[in-house]
């Protein structure tokens, strides 16, 4: 059975909504001068665990106990990306985003996912010891049933996911239009794209804000990639935005 994220289960995984055209920067929050919207940004610009003030385009730490994403200063991102030095509590999100060439994921196989969209991302949950398949909708987030058998053989063509890091990147998959893309992303880039979908949705297909919104997200990602092979090879480039 499906399940639907609501938007506060959003904001536990996503503190700030990103910018669509740049995954790291300031996002359709939708609030204006003054009032909440102000107290809310000024409080997004400090650091949640030393309270030093931080600038756009800051990373995240994911708190395990509590699935929430919170915003990280440069010296404390640092301190979490050390294997061990969160505990159990605490888990840098990195800042590394793959373009992935050659992945091997077929008009078959992604049938097979069941899901109602053309786009999804997936991630290991390492409380629940699997992997979550994910996809945006107008109302957020919403988790779909995923085999442990159908993503053992994705990752099984696909050596490049053995890397993913549990709870704090995720493949992303873009296959609307024409497109067949794949990604190893922050996870918030995920929820970004979930943010911008729900925040310019309209009417029963979305309107031709949102889609724009979404080709200059994604553009925005394939200009901040490197290029990497499925199988696992490096091929030490930065990806320009034109196909491999």
């Amino acid at each position: 059975m499906e399940r639907r994220i609501t938007m506060g289960a959003l904001r536990r995984y996503l503190t700030r909504p990103h910018d669509a055209a740049t995954p790291h920067g300031p996002g359709p929050d939708g609030h204006g001068p003054g009032g909440a919207g102000v107290a809310d940004r000024d409080a997004a610009e400090r650091c949640d665990l030393c309270a030093t003030p931080v600038a756009d385009g800051h990373r995240h730490v994911v708190d395990l106990s509590s699935r929430e994403l919170r915003c990280a200063c440069r010296p404390c991102a640092t301190l979490f990306d050390r294997p061990g030095a969160g505990g159990r509590r605490y888990r840098a999100v990195p800042d590394r985003r793959w373009y992935l060439r050659g992945f091997a994921l077929d008009d078959a196989a992604w049938d097979a996912l069941r899901i109602p969209v053309r786009m999804a991302f997936v991630f290991h949950d390492s409380a629940a010891r699997r992997a979550a398949l994910l996809y945006p909708s107008p109302g957020g987030a919403v988790e779909s049933p995923l085999a442990r058998a159908t993503w053992a053989r994705i990752e099984a063509a696909n050596p490049v996911l053995g890397g993913l890091a549990p709870d704090v990147e995720a493949l992303l998959v873009d296959r609307t239009g024409e497109a067949r893309d794949h990604w190893l992303v922050p996870i918030d880039d995920c929820y970004a794209l979930v943010g911008l979908i729900r925040t310019h949705w309209k009417g029963l297909a979305g309107g031709p804000d949102v889609w724009r919104e979404i080709a200059g997200f994604f553009a925005g990602l394939r200009r901040a990639s490197t290029t990497v092979d499925a199988a696992g090879a490096h091929d030490g480039n930065r990806s320009k935005g034109a196909r491999p």
